[in-house]
């Protein structure tokens, strides 16, 4: 199946985006079109129920003279009622023998504000919606009340505008065409510049990976041509020459398995299989191996854990998090130092916190600790054996999780890495 580019994938997320505003926008103009539309058929009868009562007398009120004045002035299936302040039905132009009505929500909001309306069906068997108007006529302490039936053209008269409509999707078309040739160029710009930006790192890396490896190799090279060159080398300093070559060879190593390792994360391979495991058993495996460096460096470590850290992720990932920071600890933090590792539960994630009393960093080198073969102090660095790789290791492996990692500093002079591993 050919995987979307770019450019659909933007096209497709704003259009969503804008349909769903399309829809929204023309529901509310439909329902406010219908609204308004109710209202002017509302102040139609309201109109016709204030002069009908101007023109009629004071109650009581004579039939014969109202069905003379409604046969003169009348709409097409027009039914008006009229009642008193207490609900009695004095005059109904349909139904006779109507004499109490305890009164419709249009009955209930003309007692309150003078007005009202509804659509509603005046009797059950009629089967028919009628569209009721209510007004009062305070001086003479009267509701009149008309109705005209909801079908026929009625309905169709409180539709919304279909000239509105059809304006209204033909600029909404308009603008998807917009938004398509927008998203088309901006997808292409975008994919250039990935491009761009992705050979240059990748250029970058290669030179980065070269200038690592050439060090080792040209110590490695120099060493084994001055002791073939010079077969009479005293026994004690072809040794010496030995165990340099060698230290070499163990730094290219860790070298070439801290690439590999990072090919791994960055190709989302095996290494994301994700279980349920104890986070703190690995931690503990650690600790122990790691207990005699501690000790030759005369470094104290705290360890405060839960008794269980559950979480759902990959061991491998987990161990490579935490045997690199300690790893990285025991080679920059320096003699005597001290090291926290704590950690807490937080909604649905575990927090942890490890830090030094160390040197630390300087503050503007605190953003660029995890990026690829960036050291601090770079000879330093080199003579202690660091590939420049190992915090790069940690925060892929975080991401890997669905974490997140910081570095910051500690008061009076440390570092602290707080970073996040999903339960």
């Amino acid at each position: 199946m050919r995987k979307p580019t770019l450019s659909n994938k933007l096209f497709f997320s704003i259009i969503s985006l804008f349909l769903l505003f399309a829809g929204c926008f023309l529901l509310f103009q439909v329902r406010r079109e219908r609204t308004f539309k109710k209202e002017i058929l509302d102040q139609r009868l309201q109109d016709y129920n204030t002069y009908l009562g101007e023109a009629v007398g004071y109650p009581p009120l004579d039939s014969v003279e109202l069905k003379e004045f409604l046969d003169s002035h009348t709409l097409e299936n027009l039914h008006v009622r009229i009642v008193d302040s207490s609900g009695k039905v004095i005059f109904d132009s349909r139904f006779s023998g109507v004499e109490d009505y305890d009164g419709g929500k249009e009955i209930a909001k003309a007692r309150e504000t003078g007005s009202g309306y509804k659509i509603d069906r005046e009797l059950a068997a009629a089967g028919k919606d009628y569209f009721y108007s209510a007004t009062l006529i305070p001086d003479k302490g009267l509701i009149i009340r008309s109705s005209l039936p909801y079908s026929g053209s009625l309905p169709s008269d409180l539709k919304p505008d279909k000239h509105y409509l059809w304006f209204a999707a033909s600029v909404f078309a308009a603008l998807a065409c917009l938004i398509y040739i927008f998203s088309r160029l901006a997808g292409v710009l975008i994919e250039r510049m990935e491009e761009r930006d992705r050979v240059h790192l990748q250029k970058e890396l290669t030179q980065n990976i070269s200038h690592e490896l050439k060090t080792p190799v040209a110590g490695v090279k120099a060493y084994l041509e001055t002791m073939l060159n010079d077969p009479q080398m005293p026994p004690s300093v072809r040794e010496q020459f030995t165990r340099c070559s060698f230290a070499l060879a163990e730094r290219l190593t860790a070298l070439v398995e801290d690439l590999s390792s990072l090919d791994r994360m960055d190709g989302n391979g095996p290494a994301t299989v994700m279980e349920e495991i104890d986070i703190l058993p690995l931690i503990n495996q650690i600790v122990a191996e790691t207990e005699a460096s501690f000790s030759r460096e005369k470094m104290t470590l705290l360890v405060d854990l839960p008794d269980k850290i559950p979480a759902t992720c990959n061991k491998a990932l987990a161990y490579s998090i935490f045997r690199n920071l300690f790893d990285n600890t025991l080679k920059y933090a320096g003699e005597g130092a001290s090291v926290e590792l704590r950690c807490s539960g937080e909604g649905e994630t575990w927090k942890f916190v490890f830090s030094d009393t160390g040197p630390g960093v300087p503050r503007e080198s605190l953003p660029l600790l995890f990026d690829r073969f960036y050291r601090v102090d770079k000879g330093r660095s080199r003579e202690l054996g660091g590939t420049g790789l190992g915090l790069s290791i940690v925060k892929t492996a975080i991401e890997l999780l669905g974490g997140s990692i910081s570095a910051s500093e500690v008061s009076p002079h440390g570092l602290a890495y707080t970073f996040t591993i999903p339960r």
